[in-house]
């Protein structure tokens, strides 16, 4: 295998630099100058490039941001259209419910009669006192008749 070695040797022809590159293979000589100004210029291009990118990006991220804000909007705007609707349909549902669960006692207490319920006696009834306790005793000492 052969090693190449490139090889570069500067010269100033008036006033302009220049460099005469021996590759092993071809030899190219180069405008300093102009070589700089294509650096520059390929810089430029592509830092314009870059920018161009991100502004477009930046931009295409905006549209997607606000279709999104629309997009949600709608539907908030038709939930908020359905919660009036369904707390709608609850009132009446609650008023149909109160409205039913009007008791009439007075027809209760016909209707136990008639089928033979009557109030318990004394000796069915019992009172019960509780000293500082939760739990509820029964003891002949304790129970009380009515």
């Amino acid at each position: 295998m052969e090693k190449t070695v490139k090889i570069t040797t500067d010269y100033t022809i008036g006033n302009t630099a220049i460099q005469i590159v021996n590759t092993g293979k071809r030899i190219k000589v180069v405008d300093v100058e102009k070589e700089k100004m294509k650096k520059r210029f390929l810089k430029k291009i592509l830092i314009v490039a870059i920018s161009g990118a991100m502004a477009f990006t930046s931009c295409l991220y905006f549209v997607n941001l606000q279709h999104k804000k629309v997009f949600l909007n709608k539907q908030v705007y038709a939930l908020q259209g359905q919660i009036e609707q369904l707390e709608r349909e609850n009132s009446l549902m609650q008023r149909e419910n109160d409205e039913n669960l009007i008791v009439d006692y007075d027809a209760v207490y016909k209707k136990a009669r008639k089928l033979g319920m009557i109030f318990p006696s004394n000796e069915q009834t019992y009172t019960y006192r509780v000293d500082k306790s939760t739990a509820v005793r029964m003891n002949d000492d304790i129970r009380e008749e009515s």
